[in-house]
């Protein structure tokens, strides 16, 4: 199966291409997923064959980024007559951990709240929650090891999803049928005052 992963939840925007588990190439977009996608796939793929799928990091991350993967792939899928499958953007973070007992996978979630997502050695074990900032020691206690892609305070380790990452955890973790291709928000929109 030939497949494109895009992974756009922070703001180093990383995608690859792979038949079934052997990467062919990889790269980084310069730009914005929706002014250089496309453009990069052409210098980097120029002979590309359609993919057969394409998977999209649905985060939790940056809204804007993974609606505008989403957006692009779809674009793509069109074209190629190809599925968009969802994956979790925390997936990418865990691969790069799977000796550890229970990870704890932790991004600013913003309004002073953050998302929890929780691996057992490299496994999902707690899907992405979201909670108050203030519960953050209470959570890390939880873990053997916490980490965040944000840079949160009183959190030291810093790990940054990729679709490199993301390629490698179709190996461990299966696809979520149930995973809707919508970025991972988790709570209802704010309605502004009148």
């Amino acid at each position: 199966m030939l497949r494109l992963i895009l992974e756009a939840s922070t703001p180093t925007v990383t995608w690859a291409w792979a038949r079934d588990q052997e990467l062919l190439q990889s790269g980084t977009l310069p730009g914005t997923v929706a002014a250089t996608l496309i453009p990069s796939l052409q210098k980097s793929l120029p002979d590309a064959t359609p993919a057969d799928q394409i998977i999209v990091g649905v985060g939790p991350g940056s809204f804007s980024g993974i609606r505008a993967a989403i957006a692009s792939a779809q674009g793509m899928a069109s074209a190629w007559s190809c599925p968009v499958v969802p994956i979790r953007s925390t997936h990418a973070i865990a691969q790069q951990f799977p000796e550890v007992t229970l990870l704890g996978v932790f991004s600013d979630a913003r309004r002073g709240d953050l998302f929890a997502t929780y691996y057992t050695n490299g496994k999902l074990s707690r899907a992405t929650s979201v909670h108050p900032m203030t519960e953050l020691p209470q959570l890390l206690s939880c873990c053997t090891l916490g980490v965040t892609p944000d840079g949160l305070a009183g959190i030291p380790k810093i790990a940054q999803p990729s679709a490199l990452h993301l390629l490698a955890s179709l190996t461990t973790q299966p696809l979520e049928p149930d995973l809707a291709l919508t970025p991972l928000h988790l709570r209802p929109a704010v309605t502004p005052p009148r």
